[in-house]
């Protein structure tokens, strides 16, 4: 493991308990030094975004997917990404980029959710509910839902009235 790598395993580290303000110097050094560091980028963007300064965040998130980010950390930096326009209330921004990240992350059912939030903000009422109820009748473990779980999936597609038996 080289030196930058130690020092973004660090900075993430010093994230993961707490210690914004120690993390934020590591990465704001690293991305002096290695300014065309896809990683580098990503986790500073992480941590603006996880002390609730999105617009500071955007353009290191974009930087990163820019540089070609790759695997499960372009999969965070996309939604992430999409996260942060959605708080910036730039909900087209937002939809496109969970849309990308699904296409790219089939599997990744954590897009469907961001992304049911940013519909719902641009009053895409039923798509947002769809997505959700498939989510929740695809994915739930509790008893109650699961005894339920046909109609769940019959009105996620179908929320509205009347219905078709």
């Amino acid at each position: 493991m080289n030196d930058l790598e130690k020092n973004i395993e660090r900075a993430v580290a010093l994230r993961k308990a707490s210690q914004l303000t120690e993390s934020m110097a590591v990465l704001l050094d690293l991305v002096k030094k290695s300014p065309s560091s896809a990683k580098v980028n990503y986790e500073l963007a992480g941590t603006y975004d996880c002390q609730g300064l999105e617009e500071d965040a955007v353009p290191f998130y974009e930087r990163a997917i820019e540089l070609g980010l790759q695997g499960d950390d372009l999969r965070g930096c996309l939604l992430g990404l999409g996260s942060s326009y959605r708080c910036l209330e730039q909900y087209s921004d937002s939809v496109r980029t969970l849309e990308k990240g699904l296409a790219a992350f089939p599997d990744a059912e954590e897009f469907k959710v961001f992304l049911a939030l940013s519909l719902y903000n641009l009053g895409e009422h039923r798509e947002a509910v769809s997505l959700l109820l498939t989510h929740i009748g695809d994915h739930t473990a509790h008893a109650g839902v699961k005894r339920y779980q046909r109609s769940i999936l019959n009105y996620a597609m179908q929320p509205d009235p009347p219905y078709n038996n």
